[in-house]
């Protein structure tokens, strides 16, 4: 069926009534029309919140670590300040200056150096090797047989761990 005939007189009386009306344009913009089915067609989803909470987020962690550098900033500016204005540290025996060639004093009690330690290790050292502290390795037990180490492979040879 033909939805535009060529002969008027094919068309009944609601045809007619029906192709002579003719659209209204005033107040019609074609713009506005298709900005409203735009926004009609997106969907609202839980992504809306998503830019939002991020900024946030991103606000907050700003503060933060503003706040936290502010704070060591005049940690840092207080020690300054007391470390120059501490005394000279007191000479024992002004009347003796120490030898120019004079060990510095070893550390001994409380502030004994762990033996791992690099400054451990840097004045065993300067004393010699046979001033490294010995380590002793113990193992408990035989070894485990599941943890032999694999073999090795070459080239051009077959290995049990290829053949089915």
């Amino acid at each position: 069926m033909a939805t535009h005939s060529d002969r008027p007189e094919d068309l009944s009386a609601l045809e007619h009534r029906l192709s002579a009306w003719q659209p209204n344009s005033a107040g019609l913009d074609a713009d506005a029309v298709l900005f409203a089915a735009g926004r009609a067609s997106v969907r609202p989803g839980p992504a809306r919140f998503a830019w939002p909470a991020l900024t946030a987020l991103l606000t907050a962690l700003s503060v933060v670590l503003g706040l936290w550098l502010a704070d060591e900033r005049s940690e840092r500016l207080a020690l300054a300040r007391s470390l120059r204005t501490t005394s000279p540290a007191p000479v024992v025996n002004p009347s003796s200056p120490p030898a120019a060639n004079a060990a510095p004093p070893e550390l001994s009690g409380p502030d004994e150096l762990p033996p791992d330690s690099y400054l451990a290790s840097r004045r065993a050292l300067e004393k010699g090797l046979d001033a490294w502290p010995s380590r002793v390795i113990v193992r408990v037990g035989p070894p485990d047989p599941s943890s032999r180490e694999p073999p090795i492979l070459r080239l051009g040879q077959r290995d049990a761990l290829l053949e089915p």
